[in-house]
């Protein structure tokens, strides 16, 4: 339907007007807070970091200092040195260089070298040229005009410096030649660069010596900071703004604002310069501004909430909860569907489950059997070809020997398999006092055919008197041959085979095996049965999950670590035979 021709459009509600210049002037003071809120923490934050950044400049400049006295007082020793004497007036430098190259490994110095009275190179320690003449270097003119200790700093051929202290060596009045010590500062300079750090080391000039920025050098600190900073004119007004209202001044490079720390080195009117970035305070700074926006929005979004129109909230709400209801009504009859399903299922289940366990155990057990008889049956076959070989060259009394061997191996080979029936039904095995020592020289003699196979150091101490506990012979053997097992396994590929064993008698007795392989990955799962880092075919990864059983029976426990020269120890904790009596008692 039209309008009248005399009808005029409706005019805007007054209300709406007030309610965007509302929103507007919100929205401007929200900025202005956030504004005022950032300058205000982040001069907080810096103001708090520049004592951290302080301390940190003092450390690196104690740094400096102590490797330049250390090295101070070396050329004035090595002066004196009657080696280096003889080897200047003799011509014979390998004592010498010998000399030289102990001092540099003892103070860590870059390099030590001696000059003769013509300046040249005639002994260093390290592969410097012999025979350059370096007779026209400051540290040569200097310290063979001086009765002194000489500093020279020299520039290098990659634009770094080198510093130098040198001396002259004499003999009643005659110059025999120069001892140079070179001061090794390019550590601290990649140290600096690896941690991206900002330092600078500069003389009483100002200019930079040292710098974690290669392209530093060569130039003032001054003149290097003016070059990398070039703001616009708005940038520039919106820092001059900042310092006004109190902000922290910053130092600018390469248009990155970093907090300046400048303290004395100790030497030579030498400063450090430390420039501590503001990652920190930003992070910081961020995360409270985030909240305070947060704030101010929830702040807003209230404020729209209660101008909004509230007709028909109530029946919307009824409306929501109305198809909640539904929606929980159809997953309740969903879930009521799937229980029934399940509890339908779940005696098959069960009866599934009981069938596989049986399966599983009897796979365990079938492999526990060939774990444990492979060691005694490589033994025999050892044995067996030693035998033959003997009778063939017509030795039958050692021939016997090895047959009675091969008995005790057939017997213990049944004890095994008595032994991992009784594991396997858990029923108790007879126990009786047993030496550990004894023990630990029949796993030797047992492991005596892999020992033979290849060159390895076994170093075993063991107490003086009888280490006794109660329990399976039988069972402590088979544990310590399975430790011997894996060390052998684990030196295989070094060139310098070593295995420990010790034996510590208290309350606890400790049984240590310790190898110099390659160390553990995972140490927490080697006692689970089948894990094992060995190649198919080489283990089934069931030793130490064996062993551990047998320990836990005992009232003891298998621990494996890493050792903190490499390689891997096993200890085993077993309670001794007085103990385990007292604990009866």
């Amino acid at each position: 339907m039209s309008l009248p021709p005399t009808a005029t459009r409706p005019r805007p509600h007054p209300g709406r007007f007030w309610m965007r210049l509302g929103l507007l002037v919100s929205v401007a003071a929200m900025g202005l807070v956030i504004w005022a809120s950032q300058i205000y923490l982040t001069r907080g934050f810096s103001e708090s970091q520049e004592p951290d950044a302080t301390l940190r400049a003092t450390l690196y400049a104690g740094s400096i200092q102590s490797a330049m006295q250390r090295h101070s007082v070396v050329p004035l020793l090595l002066a004196r040195d009657p080696i280096l004497m003889i080897a200047l007036r003799s011509g014979q430098y390998e004592e010498a260089e010998a000399r030289l190259a102990d001092f540099r490994e003892e103070i860590g110095a870059g390099s030590i070298f001696l000059l003769d009275a013509e300046g040249r190179i005639v002994a260093a320690s390290d592969e410097r040229p012999r025979e350059q003449y370096d007779g026209d270097k400051a540290y040569f003119t200097l310290a063979a005009a001086d009765t002194g200790t000489i500093f020279s700093i020299i520039e290098n051929d990659d634009g770094a410096y080198s510093f130098h202290y040198a001396r002259k060596v004499e003999l009643d009045g005659h110059l025999l030649g120069v001892i140079v010590v070179t001061v090794d500062l390019g550590a601290l300079e990649e140290g600096w660069s690896r941690s991206r750090m900002k330092v600078v080391v500069t003389n009483s000039e100002g200019n930079v010596l040292l710098a974690s920025e290669p392209n530093w050098r060569k130039s003032a600190l001054d003149n290097l900071l003016a070059q990398t900073s070039h703001p616009s004119r708005m940038t520039q007004a919106l820092r001059d703004a900042r310092q006004t209202l109190g902000a922290t001044p910053y130092v600018y490079i390469a248009g990155t604002p970093y907090i300046r720390a400048e303290v004395p080195v100790g030497f030579r009117n030498w400063r450090l310069t430390y420039f501590a970035g503001l990652e920190d305070v930003r992070a910081r700074v961020n995360a409270i501004l985030a909240l305070i926006i947060m704030a101010l929005a929830l702040l807003l979004a209230l404020a729209f909430y209660v101008l909004s129109r509230r007709t028909r909230a109530e029946s919307r709400r009824i409306q929501r909860e109305s198809e909640d209801l539904r929606i929980l009504n159809r997953r309740l009859s969903a879930e009521i569907a799937a229980r029934q399903r399940i509890e339908r299922n779940l005696k098959d289940a069960e009866q599934s489950l009981e069938q596989t366990s049986k399966l599983a155990a009897l796979g365990q057990m079938s492999a526990a059997v060939s774990h444990e008889l492979n060691q005694p049956l490589a033994a025999m076959k050892t044995y067996l070809a030693g035998a033959r070989l003997l009778l063939t060259r017509r030795r039958p009394e050692e021939a016997l020997s090895s047959f009675q061997r091969i008995d005790d191996l057939i017997d213990r080979m049944a004890g095994i398999t008595r032994q991992l029936k009784s594991y396997a039904r858990k029923s108790d095995v007879d126990s009786e006092p047993v030496d550990l020592r004894d023990s630990i020289r029949a796993a030797l003699s047992m492991m005596a055919p892999q020992l033979g196979k290849m060159a390895v150091t076994i170093n075993t101490t063991l107490p003086s008197e009888p280490v006794i506990i109660r329990a399976d012979p039988l069972r402590i053997e088979q544990i310590i041959v399975n430790l011997l097992r894996n060390a052998l396994d684990a030196v295989k590929g070094q060139e310098d085979r070593r295995i420990k064993i010790f034996l510590v008698q208290g309350e606890m007795i400790l049984l240590s095996v310790e190898d110099n392989g390659e160390g553990l990955k995972d140490p927490g799962k080697l006692f689970e049965p089948f894990y094992t880092t060995k190649k198919p075919g080489e283990g089934l990864g069931l030793g130490l999950a064996i062993s551990a059983g047998f320990a836990g029976e005992l009232g003891g426990r298998l621990i494996a670590r890493n050792a903190p020269d490499g390689g891997a120890v096993f200890e085993l904790l077993l309670p001794s035979d007085r103990a385990q009596s007292k604990a009866a008692e």
